[in-house]
């Protein structure tokens, strides 16, 4: 991770009168001043966090520090928060060396346009000896792709999570799924269901979830800690070399990263030049928790939560926490998976209004959704010493109602939903 003095070497190369006017104007700056020079982490952590909005709202002309003919590719975002797409310039990947711990490459490969484009993956067989083809993922006719996968010899793949299922499915088909041996998942946090099914499907594969952003300068956040193995929680991370992330609260205050403390995560990327858009104290918009103070790789390790903004859900008393709920569902897994999606909404009662919230569940049998409610009640706890059953004796919540949840194939799930 960035230390200090390359924290502020980085301010100071990114508020330069020649260089991009985006953090000259986000902190302020006179035009006729110098470079900044921030003298303390303290005052580093003054520096105000860089949001989405923020980035919208420039000029993408002012956001690049590289000129139009130096950049390799302009990124969209998803759209997924509900925001206007940004578009982001970018230059060549840096750090993708991790993987040649886990797998040699020298097979056909196949990966999905994000969160590394296909000449991304092939630059970086190339870049360690493996001039191997490189298979694009269609993810709206996942039957070819797997007759072209099988076809090309393919033994490893990158995928959005929410594509395996259907591209599982027609490898089975092809019988090419006992021949993979590296998959990387990103694109949402994997559920134990798709774990699960990951595992049963591709039996002789290393499994990876990483963290990536279109926001970030060469996508990934975190480096994967080590293979998914079944273990909770099934994903964690550590923070890169060229990153310095940290964790605030929700007042904005810095939190010590010790074991448990969570916050909203603040990310800081540089890979180096040349570099498009080097980004400083940007809040990704994601609540990750500290797993270890000091990790393997020397630093301290996290795991994503979820969506700060949508999975997470203030309540009278409490908050309702995408995590908990899953952890709940694991708990109830001969009858449940931990596939979910819930409505929350306000309904008026004679005594004043309730929060009103009906979990969409995948259930397992015939599992009685009125009983399976009532469990989930008493088990799901909004604060540490409230469930939810005990907003509902105290009139503040309306009895929670399960009921069946319909898949929706090809999207990015969403868990919480505001009606």
């Amino acid at each position: 991770m960035l230390d200090f003095n390359q924290l502020k070497a980085l301010v100071a190369h990114v508020t330069r009168k020649e260089g991009g006017q985006f953090y000259r104007r986000l902190y302020r700056m006179p035009a006729d001043a110098a470079a900044m020079n921030i003298e303390s982490i303290e005052k580093w952590q003054a520096l105000p966090p860089v949001t989405k909005d923020d980035l919208i709202a420039c000029p993408l002309e002012e956001r690049s520090f590289l000129p139009l003919s130096q950049l390799d590719h302009l990124r969209a975002s998803s759209g997924t928060s509900g925001k206007s797409p940004l578009f982001s310039p970018r230059t060549y990947v840096r750090g993708m060396e991790y993987r040649l711990q886990h797998h040699d490459f020298e097979n056909a490969f196949l990966g999905f346009t994000v969160p590394l484009m296909p000449h991304w993956h092939e630059q970086f067989q190339a870049e360690h000896g493996r001039a191997v083809p490189v298979v694009v993922h269609d993810p709206n006719r996942p039957a070819a792709t797997a007759r072209l996968a099988a076809a090309a010899g393919v033994d490893a793949f990158s995928v959005f999570a929410y594509h395996v299922v259907p591209l599982g499915e027609e490898m089975k088909k092809v019988k090419m799924n006992e021949r993979i041996r590296f998959i990387e998942i990103t694109g949402e946090i994997c559920s134990r269901v798709q774990y699960e099914y990951i595992r049963a499907t591709f039996p002789n594969a290393k499994i990876l979830q990483s963290y990536n952003s279109s926001e970030v300068e060469d996508a990934h956040i975190g480096m994967p800690c080590k293979p998914i193995d079944g273990t909770e929680p099934l994903a964690v991370y550590h923070p890169k070399e060229t990153h310095y992330l940290e964790l605030i609260d929700a007042d904005g205050k810095v939190l010590t990263p010790s074991a448990g403390a969570e916050g909203d995560l603040l990310v800081t990327a540089y890979p180096g030049e040349p570099a498009s858009f080097p980004l400083i104290r940007f809040r990704i918009g994601d609540t990750a928790r500290v797993v270890e103070e000091t990790c393997a790789h020397g630093t301290w390790s996290f795991t994503v939560l979820g969506r700060t903004d949508m999975d997470f859900l203030k309540v009278p008393g409490g908050i309702v926490r995408a995590d908990e709920i899953a952890r709940v569902l694991k708990l109830l897994s001969e009858r449940v998976s931990d596939i979910f999606e819930l409505h929350a909404s306000e309904i008026a009662t004679p005594s004043g209004p309730q929060l009103k919230i009906v979990l969409h569940v995948e259930t397992k049998g015939d599992a009685d959704l009125a009983v399976l409610a009532v469990d989930i009640s008493k088990m799901m706890r909004v604060a540490p010493s409230m469930t939810y059953e005990d907003g509902v004796a105290s009139r503040r919540y309306a009895p929670l109602i399960c009921e069946h949840l319909k898949l929706v194939a090809g999207g990015k799930a969403k868990r919480i939903i505001r009606d």
